[in-house]
C-alpha cells in the first residue's frame, strides 16, 4: 500500500523543526527512523501533511557517559545494544535493546521515536523506568526535563506538549551493588510485541535486605508501567519466597492489561505474576 501525500522537511536546528511543527499544528508530525510512523501511514491511521525529518539536527545520535548516561534521540537499538558507554553504565538498557523486534527495526528505530510513540509493549521504556530515566523534550517554551515515571499518560499518549520534541534520555549512575535483569515473554516469535516485559534494578543491603528496588512492566497496560506496588512490599526488606510471591501477586493485580491476539487480558494477568516473580528469583540468586 502506497503513502498518503505529505510534504517532507528537514531542518538543521532544533529552533528551526520546532517552528515547522508549531506551524503545521495537528498535522505535522516528526519522524526518525520511522519504523512505527510508516506502518501508521501505510494503515491511514495517520495523515499528516507535514512530515519533520530531524536526521540533520546534529548531536541527536549521541551517547555519552559522563556522570548521567545521555543517549540523545536518534540513537537506534542496535547503537544502543552494541555502545561501550550504556553496555558500562546501564547493561539493563542494552540488554532491552537488543530484544526490540527485527535487526531491521533495530538497525533503524530509535531510542527517542520509540518512548514518543508511547508504546505499552515497548521493551526499552521497562528498563529506563527501571533505571530511574528522565527525558529532556524541546518545545516553543524552551526546554525541559521529567521524569519517564509519568511521562506516559494513556494508550499512544505522552507527556509531549504541542510541538514538543523528545530530545535525549538521562540514566543516573547506578550503586555498585545494583542488579539488574531484563526478561521478555511472547506467545510468538522472539520479535513479536512482548505479551509481558519485566525490567528489575536492586540494590542489596549489607544486611540481606534489598535497599532499593525498582520494577518496570510492559505489555500489560495501556502504557509502560512502574510496579509501585510490588516495590514498596519489598523495599527494605529480605527478599524471601513469601515476599516474591506477595510482591509478584501484587504486581499482577494493579496492572490493567488489554487483550490482543497472543492472549487475554487474564492471561496477561496471570503472566505477569509469574514473569515477575521469576525476575525477581533470578535477582536474588546472583
Amino acid at each position: 500500500m502506497t503513502l498518503p501525500a505529505f510534504e517532507y522537511r528537514e531542518p538543521e536546528t532544533l529552533e528551526e523543526a520546532v517552528g515547522l511543527l508549531r506551524d503545521g499544528g495537528d498535522e505535522a508530525r516528526v519522524i526518525g527512523g520511522g519504523t512505527a510512523l510508516v506502518v501508521m501511514l501505510r494503515a491511514r491511521l495517520l495523515r499528516p501533511r507535514l512530515l519533520v525529518g530531524l536526521g540533520r539536527i546534529p548531536g541527536l545520535g549521541d551517547v555519552r557517559g559522563n556522570g548521567d548516561l545521555r543517549v540523545a534521540a536518534l540513537a537506534t537499538h542496535r547503537e544502543i545494544e552494541r555502545s561501550p558507554e550504556v553496555r558500562r553504565h546501564a547493561p539493563l538498557l542494552a540488554e532491552a535493546c537488543r530484544r526490540v523486534g527485527s535487526p531491521t527495526i533495530r538497525n533503524m528505530g530509535t531510542l527517542g521515536g520509540n518512548l514518543a510513540y508511547g508504546e505499552a509493549a515497548s521493551d526499552p521504556a521497562p528498563a529506563l523506568l527501571a533505571l530511574g530515566a528522565r527525558v529532556t523534550v524541546v518545545g516553543p517554551a524552551g526546554a525541559r526535563t521529567l521524569p519517564l515515571d509519568g511521562f506516559f499518560r494513556d494508550f499512544y499518549e505522552t507527556a509531549l506538549g504541542p510541538a514538543e520534541i523528545l530530545t535525549a534520555v538521562h540514566v543516573p549512575p547506578a550503586p555498585a551493588a545494583a542488579r539488574s535483569t531484563f526478561v521478555k515473554y511472547t506467545c510468538l516469535s522472539e520479535e513479536e510485541r512482548a505479551l509481558v516485559s519485566v525490567a528489575a534494578v536492586v540494590v542489596p543491603g549489607p544486611d540481606g535486605t534489598w535497599s532499593e528496588i525498582r520494577i518496570g512492566l510492559g505489555g500489560v497496560a495501556p502504557t509502560p508501567v512502574r510496579a509501585h506496588g510490588a516495590e514498596a512490599i519489598l523495599g527494605g526488606e529480605r527478599p524471601t519466597d513469601g515476599r516474591l510471591r506477595e510482591a509478584a501477586a501484587r504486581a499482577a493485580a494493579d496492572v490493567s492489561p488489554l487483550g490482543d491476539r497472543q492472549g487475554s487480558a487474564e492471561y496477561r494477568r496471570a503472566m505477569t505474576e509469574v514473569w515477575v516473580r521469576r525476575a525477581l528469583e533470578t535477582l536474588r540468586a546472583e
